[in-house]
C-alpha cells in the first residue's frame, strides 16, 4: 500500500535533517523525488531518482518558474512534503523584525506558495495529490523563546485544515506532521548540552527524542495511497510530549 511507483514527489528543505531523510525514503520507495534547497549540492543522491533543484522557497516568482521547469524533466509532482523551516531561539522581545519576517516567510508563506503552484498545476491536469506539511509540536502548544518559529507552525497546522476542506472536491489531501525534539541541525547546538537534553527527555513519555526513522511511516503513509480517505489530519510525533503540555 505505501508503494510510491509512479509518483513524483516534492521535498523542500531537502539537504539536511528531515528533509533529507524524507527524500531518501520515498525514493526508496519507488518515487522520483525532487529534492528542493537552497544548497542543492547537499540533497542526497539516490541513483537517478532524487533529482536536485536549487531553490529558495521565500522567493516566489524562483518557486513559481522552478516547478514547471523541472516538471519538465521529472514530470508533474503529486506528492509535495513542506519541510523547509526556520526559527531562532530567544525571548519573545529580543526577535528582530527580522526574525519575525524570515520565520514566517519560510515556514507558511513558502509552503503556501509551493502547495498552491503544485495544486494548480494538478488540477489542469485533473489528477489528484497528497500535500504533507512538516509543522512542529510548538505549533500545537506553545513553548517559550520560540515566538516565531512556534506562531508560523501555528499557522501552518490551520492552513492545513483550511486547503484540506477547499481542495478536497479537487482530490488533493493536505495533513500535518508535527514533530518534537529530533535531533537536528537546527537544534544540534541545544541538544548538545547534556543537561538540556536530559531535562527534555524527562518530559517525554515515551523516555528518548526522536529519531530519523520515526518519521518513516508516517511519511510513506501520507504520501501514499494507503492514506487515501485521510485529510485535513495534524499528527504529533512527539513521543506523547504534547500530552503533558
Amino acid at each position: 500500500m505505501t508503494n510510491l511507483d509512479g509518483k513524483v514527489a516534492l521535498v523542500t528543505g531537502a539537504s539536511s535533517g528531515l528533509g533529507a531523510h524524507t527524500a531518501r525514503i520515498l525514493a526508496e520507495h519507488g518515487a522520483t523525488v525532487i529534492g528542493a534547497a537552497r544548497r542543492a549540492d547537499r540533497v542526497p543522491r539516490h541513483g537517478d531518482r532524487i533529482v536536485p533543484l536549487e531553490l529558495d522557497i521565500t522567493d516566489r516568482a524562483a518557486v513559481r518558474e522552478a516547478i514547471p521547469r523541472i516538471a519538465e524533466t521529472t514530470g508533474w509532482p503529486d506528492v509535495v512534503v513542506n519541510n523547509a523551516g526556520s526559527g531562532d531561539v530567544k525571548p519573545a522581545l529580543e526577535h528582530t523584525d527580522a526574525d519575525w519576517d524570515h520565520a514566517l516567510a519560510v515556514n507558511l508563506t513558502g509552503a503556501w506558495t509551493v502547495s498552491t503552484v503544485v495544486t494548480e498545476g494538478l488540477r489542469r491536469l485533473g489528477r489528484p495529490g497528497s500535500i504533507v506539511n512538516v509543522a512542529s509540536a510548538a505549533g500545537l502548544n506553545p513553548v517559550a523563546d520560540t515566538a516565531a518559529y512556534g506562531t508560523s507552525k501555528a499557522a501552518l497546522i490551520h492552513l492545513t485544515r483550511q486547503l484540506a476542506l477547499e481542495w478536497a472536491p479537487l482530490r488533493i489531501r493536505v495533513n500535518a506532521i508535527c514533530p518534537g525534539h529530533f535531533p537536528t541541525e537546527l537544534n544540534a547546538e541545544f541538544l548538545a548540552d547534556e543537561r538540556f537534553r536530559d531535562r527534555i527527555t524527562r518530559r517525554i513519555p515515551l523516555g528518548r527524542l526522536g529519531r530519523l526513522d520515526d518519521l518513516t511511516g508516517l511519511v510513506l503513509l501520507l504520501a501514499s495511497d494507503a492514506s487515501a480517505y485521510l485529510t485535513g489530519a495534524v499528527i504529533p510525533l512527539d513521543g506523547g510530549q504534547s500530552l503533558r503540555s
